[in-house]
């Protein structure tokens, strides 16, 4: 018996030794990204850890694949030195868990230079309700412990950050926007909840800046606000900013107002200066590559600009592929409309930051296609950097693979298991090496 706890618990220790990437939480909807941690329970553990082993294994094809692609290949540089020769930032997710991994924080300190939180900088991360129902002044308070973590291992390695993010409706607590701070007291009005969300930024802006200064160079101010189709969001509103995300409501939307995205970009502003932090303001959202979102994220960005430039650019999240299966992924006609796109909110005058890509894939036996497909995306991006001067960061999130994943994982749906620039234990893909060629 004690052989075989023992051996159950090495199994469930090599499945859960390193996930290098992935995304949390149920999905609310199916373009939404977190940050996930498998952890198989006790009694499945031998099988799904012996399943796991055997999904990760290189065929020798692989290991000749890659063997090949590493011949005669001398890095002479980090991939982000490489990229700011294009003008852009090289950057990638971490999260508290990322942390205590070598192998993970080894290849963040080689290669990128931003870092972006996979869940820590959100609201929802943040605010402690107990805290806020005791705190005198009536405002809210925050609790940013695992926060500080990221922003102390980005400060003492010299890596920026990417705040992500101040204002996004998804998972938000109602109780943010109640009297009290209570599940169930009864909605603010909105006078009172714009004065809570400008303190808000203003105290998370303040943190950051005053603890770690310089390290958080810009600041996703709202993500995801336009609507997909019309069915979410008023049938009137060019910019197509939604009222309800997979039948839930949009507090900020229904207690501020439909102006509450200008407002948090002037929050945002503001609170910049009070700090005196040269911090960029950006919009961010999925599918900024498709019309007729790309054109609405335009007329949004007009209106928040419309008196004062408050939002300087655009996040693109970059999830390219079919999602959740193989159809659809590494199609050449969405580099065409990625480029295409760069192109379009650069003539706004704006930066555009690639901030949470994925290409996808989800089958081990197109290993090949992927990494050709992985170089002319960069060879895209280099070339749309150069001719524009606005790429000003590409941030990969969906980095390792993780053949562990079971199909009705949200990770698995929103990355693919085959994703990565490098394998499930950190070590370099043809892919890595593809793009250092496209780089150079």
């Amino acid at each position: 018996m004690k052989k075989l706890f023992t051996l159950a618990a090495i199994a469930l220790a090599a499945f859960t030794f390193i996930t290098c990437a992935g995304k949390s939480k149920n999905a609310v909807a199916s373009t939404q990204k977190e940050e996930t941690v498998m952890k198989p329970a006790a009694s499945e553990a031998t099988g799904m850890a012996a399943k796991f082993m055997k999904s990760t294994e290189k065929t020798k094809e692989e290991e000749k694949a890659q063997a090949a692609e590493m011949e005669g290949f001398e890095q002479k540089e980090a991939l982000y030195e490489s990229a700011a020769r294009h003008g852009f930032k090289l950057g990638t997710v971490i999260n508290p868990q990322n942390l205590q991994k070598k192998a993970y924080t080894d290849m963040v300190k080689a290669d990128f230079n931003s870092l972006t939180a996979g869940n820590e900088f959100k609201a929802y991360s943040l605010l402690n309700q107990s805290a806020s129902q005791k705190n005198e002044n009536g405002m809210p308070a925050m609790n940013y412990y695992n926060a500080d973590k990221i922003a102390e291992f980005a400060q003492a390695n010299g890596i920026g950050i990417r705040g992500h993010v101040l204002v996004w409706d998804a998972y938000m607590p109602s109780w943010f926007f109640r009297e009290g701070y209570k599940n169930d007291g009864a909605f603010v009005s909105s006078d009172v909840m714009k004065k809570r969300l400008q303190y808000y930024i203003e105290e998370v802006v303040a943190h950051f800046e005053e603890k770690y200064p310089g390290v958080v160079y810009c600041w996703d101010v709202v993500n995801e606000a336009v609507a997909d189709g019309t069915n979410e969001c008023k049938a009137d509103d060019p910019r197509r900013v939604r009222t309800s995300r997979g039948g839930t409501t949009n507090y900020f939307y229904d207690v501020i107002g439909p102006d509450y995205v200008e407002l948090s970009f002037k929050y945002a502003r503001q609170a910049a200066k009070k700090a005196n932090a040269n911090i960029k303001l950006f919009y961010n959202d999925y599918n900024t590559f498709y019309s007729p979102k790309r054109e609405a994220i335009g007329k949004l960005i007009e209106s928040i600009n419309k008196d004062e430039k408050l939002c300087d650019g655009v996040g693109m999240q970059g999830y390219v592929g079919g999602y959740g299966q193989q159809s659809g992924c590494m199609n050449a006609n969405d580099i065409k409309l990625f480029e295409s796109a760069i192109k379009f909110y650069s003539n706004m005058g704006l930066e555009v930051q690639v901030t949470e890509l994925a290409l996808r894939n989800y089958e081990k036996e197109k290993a090949e296609q992927h990494a050709a497909y992985y170089e002319n995306f960069f060879k895209m991006l280099t070339a749309a950097a150069d001719e524009t001067k606005s790429l000003t960061c590409v941030a990969i999130w969906g980095i390792c693979d993780n053949p562990a994943l079971p199909k009705n994982d949200y990770s698995y749906k929103m990355n693919g298991p085959y994703c990565g620039m490098f394998n499930y234990d950190c070590s370099k893909k043809p892919e890595f090496f593809r793009v250092a060629k496209a780089l150079e």
